[in-house]
């Protein structure tokens, strides 16, 4: 066994230099061996099975990883990103953050540089939460919607009184387009915004239906619940744009003036919310006595997202999720064909997307509607 693992190594270091696609893991890979597990390749019985493979094991693998060193910067090398007059730093592009699919911190920041013209008019003046994955998905990650000290021309802040903690936050927003590159070099994978902006922020301008279901084997009945809402919703007369949330659910928004409060919109969710849930039962669900936002069998609307200081996934956010799918605006037409999934849009897919599709949600930021009474 030892052997057969010895000559495996051999020959896969050997392909693995002569593709630059390996790149990066190999750099994961020498990471991880340079610490504990060289200590097991230093041991007597297993450097008699490499032996057998090779005599001189040690010192082609010394030379193979010199290579890799040649092929690509260091990873602690930081590269540059110019993005509206803002030279960004990138420490450590070639950090794995994605394991699962080898996609690197560089890779999320360029995608970041690519979409923040079309990402940042749906964070503009609003506050955000910012999740931070600084070593990958699949390591330590923390949230922070409380941002002490502004970025001068990227990060602003906003006073909010949290009256739950008698205490003022200083919630971040964002700038503009380079500020969102800047918290992605950071480390920040997920950007989640408020529904109302620093210039109204008692009155959304944003009613959110959050639907979600447990199992993405279920997800055709998401994409049904959706276009069963939307048919409801239009013919009370409001239009409605849909998303994907980067998980199992989708997001619909209404655009609507910011004259209501977040009770009164939260309010009209939830009785939009039990209209379908009575027209449709098998299909629609509420959140549970004990909050539960997920069901496997039916679509939960969750309405509580339409409270202040809760966000909802911004559109265009990468998710911290295998395969770095991103929280992708639909067409209609693509929900009723009822073909997409959530991981068909990645941030390796969506350039194109963007390029054939343009942005699907562009005339929402144009649109406000009054809140109608439900029947």
């Amino acid at each position: 066994m030892g052997q057969l693992f010895a000559t495996s190594l051999c020959y896969f270091l050997k392909f693995a230099t002569s593709q630059n696609n390996f790149v990066p893991i190999l750099y994961h890979f020498w990471d991880k061996i340079s610490g504990n597990y060289l200590l097991a390749l230093r041991s007597y019985k297993l450097r008699k099975y490499f032996e057998l493979v090779n005599t001189n094991f040690f010192r082609n693998l010394q030379h193979l990883i010199k290579k890799i060193s040649v092929m690509a910067p260091q990873e602690g090398a930081p590269i540059y990103r110019h993005i509206n007059g803002h030279k960004i730093e990138v420490k450590y592009p070639c950090k794995i953050y994605w394991p699962d699919s080898g996609i690197t911190k560089l890779e999320l920041v360029d995608y970041y540089v690519g979409i923040a013209p079309l990402m940042f008019p749906y964070l503009k003046e609003r506050p955000v939460t910012l999740h931070y994955f600084p070593r990958g998905i699949q390591d330590i990650s923390f949230y922070k919607r409380d941002y002490s000290h502004p970025i001068p021309g990227l990060i602003d802040t906003y006073p909010y009184e949290e009256i739950s903690q008698d205490k003022t936050i200083d919630v971040p927003v964002i700038a503009n387009e380079a500020g969102i590159v800047y918290l992605a070099s950071k480390g920040c994978i997920e950007f989640h915004n408020w529904s109302s902006r620093i210039t109204d922020i008692h009155h959304p301008d944003l009613a959110v239906f959050d639907m979600d279901i447990s199992d993405i084997q279920n997800f055709p009945m998401v994409l049904q619940a959706a276009l069963l809402l939307h048919d409801y919703l239009a013919e009370k007369g409001l239009q409605s744009f849909v998303k994907t949330s980067g998980g199992n659910g989708l997001h619909l928004y209404v655009p609507i003036k910011p004259v209501y409060t977040f009770q009164e919109v939260r309010d009209w969710v939830a009785g939009v919310g039990e209209v379908m849930k009575e027209k449709y039962p098998d299909i629609f669900s509420l959140p549970g006595k004990r909050n539960q936002t997920h069901d496997q069998e039916k679509v939960v609307v969750d309405y509580r997202q339409n409270t202040i200081t809760r966000n909802t996934a911004s559109v265009y956010t990468v998710r911290a999720k295998p395969g770095a799918p991103v929280s992708t605006p639909l067409s209609w037409d693509e929900v009723k064909a009822g073909k997409i999934r959530p991981q068909d849009f990645t941030i390796k897919t969506l350039p194109q997307r963007i390029q054939e599709k343009g942005d699907l949600f562009r005339e929402m930021l144009l649109s406000s509607y009054k809140l109608h009474e439900i029947q």
